[in-house]
């Protein structure tokens, strides 16, 4: 400890009330780039098509139950000296920007009374994206059903979308489509719909995927959770937090435009993030697309079958990122065994296994070529058209060779 830090300690020891002379010290810390994550994103700003927006209000009572030093250092949200201590200053900044609750359509139609005080003057998305477990297949309905988008926060070198689960029940929870009328936020007879999230499911999320960090495993990582007894708000950020089926709503549905604008800013982003190379032109730029979601999900789907990671995918592309990183927890397992009949219930069906998974994600690569050539010729093609790719033989070799490697460094 250096002498200046061992002064301050002694004379908060030795004060006749430590307690309140750490809280003054405490209030006067500043946190002023949380203030920036205000719900402006890219896509809120430019493609109205791919998301519901929602006002929202403050919700009040919560205590931060877990906070990611780590990586909200490397975020660039606090000092890279800030020491893993929670403070009342930090607390107050956590909660408000990320202590709130959607004003949805039952709130509206019932004419909930809301305190105009408690009311935000900004909206957050719901995010658009196909999902199997609503009744059509085309993404009209679906997305982000208790989730919203609280901003993209500009880092110290890279951006990042921060999103928050438990924010409230959204008209795009499948338990709309499937019984067609809105939610209360909070209905304990819905399970998922009610638009809450649970604590034992945010804590788990925020180890499981901090080991799977530490391992080199891409993943959405969890920044905090903010705890109100009965349910958690779990606040997840990733440096692109799109996923394959943020495309394929917009394909089945046929809105080329749409789709070019998602994919345009998909390419964009990795190029601020400085993953995708700077000498790529706008010509090239859909084949270098196409080389880099083949590599990401080959290498992906031979990792997690590798390391007896388990993680659905299908025929949606959801519950998996663009770059072939995990997102949602809540069926994602590892396991100590190569335990490859292990199907994942989720009441109304099965899962894959991890066997599987190879040709779903193949599958998700297939339909990401039909997507590129929508855009390309204006036409959208049977999917059957795109099932001798190269890209698909690509994403073979790849999968086979980062397979043995992983293989060969077990041995």
């Amino acid at each position: 400890m250096s002498s200046k830090a061992f002064k301050e300690n002694e004379n908060y020891l030795y004060s006749k009330n430590g307690k309140s002379e750490r809280k003054k010290r405490d209030l006067k810390k500043s946190y002023p780039k949380f203030k920036t994550i205000d719900g402006k994103h890219f896509i809120r700003e430019n493609i109205p098509e791919a998301y519901v927006p929602y006002q929202a209000k403050k919700r009040k009572n919560g205590r931060v139950k877990f906070f990611n030093f780590d990586l909200a250092r490397e975020m660039g949200l606090i000092d890279k000296n800030h020491p893993d201590e929670m403070n009342e200053a930090l607390e107050k900044e956590i909660l408000n920007s990320f202590s709130i609750t959607i004003i949805n359509e039952y709130d509206l139609i019932n004419k909930v009374k809301i305190d105009p005080e408690d009311i935000l003057d900004r909206t957050y998305m719901a995010t658009r994206y196909l999902q199997l477990q609503h009744p059509g297949r085309t993404g009209k309905t679906s997305g982000d059903g208790r989730s919203i988008w609280n901003g993209d926060f500009k880092g110290t070198h890279q951006d990042w979308d921060v999103s928050s689960c438990g924010s409230g029940a959204t008209c795009l929870s499948p338990a709309t489509a499937i019984y067609k009328k809105f939610f209360k936020t909070g209905d304990k007879f819905v399970s998922y719909g009610c638009g809450h999230a649970d604590y034992i499911d945010g804590i788990s999320a925020a180890v499981m995927s901090e080991i799977f960090f530490k391992n080199k495993i891409k993943t959405e990582r969890t920044l905090a959770i903010i705890d109100y007894g009965t349910s958690t708000i779990n606040i997840r950020t990733g440096k692109n937090l799109l996923r394959p089926s943020h495309l394929f709503c917009h394909l089945k549905q046929g809105n080329r435009d749409v789709l070019k604008k998602i994919i345009d800013y998909y390419i964009d982003r990795e190029s601020k993030n400085e993953n995708w190379p700077s000498f790529i032109n706008e010509k090239e730029k859909y084949k270098y697309f196409l080389d880099y979601v083949t590599h990401n999900f080959a290498h992906s789907t031979a990792v997690f079958e590798s390391e007896y990671i388990f993680c659905w995918m299908d025929w949606d592309g959801d519950n998996i990122l663009m770059d072939g990183g995990i997102i949602d927890y809540g069926s994602v397992r590892q396991f100590g065994l190569f335990h490859h009949e292990y199907r994942y219930d989720d009441v109304e069906r099965f899962s894959t296994t991890i066997l599987e998974q190879k040709n779903k994600a193949k599958y998700i690569v297939q339909n990401i070529i039909q997507c590129v050539d929508f855009i390309e010729t204006g036409k959208k093609r049977p999917l059957k058209n795109f099932s001798s790719s190269t890209y698909l033989n690509k994403f073979d070799d790849i999968y086979q060779r980062e397979k043995k490697s992983r293989l060969l460094y077990k041995i």
